[in-house]
């Protein structure tokens, strides 16, 4: 959930909430404000009633108050002054209404009367609904704008966020592509920004510095390791070696190879990453697996292996050196992972390429089939770059490649778009 819609999400509900209490008590307010008034009217009442009887000694008639009702009642005594509220019969509209009473002693020809004057309170509520619903549709109304405007500002003034953020998603080490985050007048993004950057030009020094020590590691081992070899061939040739002494050779030259294959394999993947295959052209997929299919066909008869292929025609634009490379690691590597007398399938159609073969073991860990140096078994003789080349190169070419493993074979799928 993003920031400002948590926020608008809190807000509404704090405004709902308040809403609510505002007009509750917007409305006791008004109608102890509004029966304050009646209260005032009936006092005016009294004092009527008493000027009127000290003037005339009798009580006032009924018809003299037009919205009210009267009634006198002989008490005998004087009792003290009530207001009170009431539900009394409205013989006119024949219904029931809400009274306001006020109760009070009248001295009339030396006769104690008990007055009761009665204002109805209907057109009290119905003026306190009309201005309570008016004042609260017109709060109603100033809340949703103000709720639009924050939301309309809070957009604006977090886009320079969402900006950084995108600018931050395309990130990758090895990119060439320059990374520029937004310019805002906000001090918080701003600062952020500025860490960034240096976040970003950091990291990209590292990674070159890194770049260029395994580059030019691989390279200063090649010649080395050339030496190497080139020695341990003349001592193995040599007639008078012991049998012992030429095993030892033996496995000696093993490793040098295993080592120089690494050394190649890291360099390799220093100058894809470093962006030094950019030559692109369009290639015929159909074309270069007949050829790889050529090239491989002996080691695969050799190990009993039977390949089905289905052949459709295919293109990509790509760098050719890149493709001939991705095809001979997942050749190569359905080779030696297909169980004896096993198969490999090779399905080619436009935008997609599948690859599966017979599975020696259950499936490989998804999470780091394609880190450097994973090896399906401790004791495999892969170095484990293999699947790491051909992940690097699928990045490099726009390429999707994915691994599944179903119905007993190891499957790789490498996808494009036609």
């Amino acid at each position: 959930m993003k920031l400002f819609t948590k926020y608008n999400r809190i807000s509404m509900a704090a405004m709902a909430g308040l809403f609510l209490i505002v007009g509750i008590v917007y409305y006791i307010l008004l109608s102890k404000v509004l029966v304050h008034e009646v209260d005032e009217a009936l006092g005016k009442y009294e004092k009527q009633v008493h000027k009127y009887v000290s003037k005339n000694d009798s009580l006032p008639v009924f018809k003299n108050f037009e919205e009210v009702q009267v009634e006198y009642h002989v008490t005998g005594h004087y009792r003290e002054k009530v207001i009170s509220q009431a539900v009394i019969y409205n013989h006119d509209d024949r219904k029931s209404e809400m009274f306001r009473l006020i109760v009070f002693s009248q001295r009339v020809n030396g006769v104690w009367y008990e007055v009761t004057v009665a204002k109805p309170l209907e057109g009290t509520k119905l003026l306190t609904r009309t201005l309570v619903y008016s004042t609260l549709v017109i709060l109603l109304a100033m809340i949703s704008i103000t709720v639009l405007l924050n939301r309309l500002i809070l957009k604006k003034l977090w886009r320079p966020f969402y900006a950084s953020l995108d600018e931050m998603k395309g990130f990758r080490l090895g990119s060439q592509q320059a990374h520029i985050l937004p310019e805002t007048n906000i001090e918080e993004f701003a600062v952020m920004n500025a860490i960034l950057s240096q976040a970003i030009s950091g990291a990209k020094d590292d990674y070159r510095i890194l770049k260029e020590f395994t580059e030019n590691a691989s390279h200063e081992i090649q010649t080395p390791l050339a030496i190497i070899r080139s020695k341990l061939d003349l001592v193995i040739q040599d007639e008078d070696l012991s049998e012992g002494q030429s095993d030892s050779l033996k496995s000696a030259y093993a490793a040098v190879t295993r080592l120089a294959k690494l050394n190649q394999s890291l360099l390799l993947l220093a100058k894809i990453e470093n962006q030094q295959f950019t030559g692109v052209e369009q290639i015929s997929l159909k074309d270069k697996l007949e050829e790889k299919l050529e090239q491989f066909n002996e080691f695969w008869r050799g190990n009993h292996i039977s390949v089905h292929t289905v052949l459709n025609t295919a293109s990509i634009v790509a760098n050719p050196e890149l493709i001939d490379i991705l095809l001979n690691n997942l050749l190569s590597n359905a080779g030696r992972h297909t169980t004896e007398k096993g198969q490999i399938d090779i399905t080619l159609a436009p935008g997609k390429l599948r690859i599966a073969n017979t599975a020696k073991l259950d499936g490989l860990d998804t999470t780091r089939l394609f880190g450097r140096f994973y090896k399906e078994s401790q004791y495999s003789k892969s170095n484990g770059l293999g699947l790491s080349i051909v992940k690097q190169i699928c990045e490099h070419s726009g390429l999707n490649i994915q691994y599944a493993f179903a119905g007993q074979q190891h499957v790789f799928t490498v996808t494009w778009d036609v």
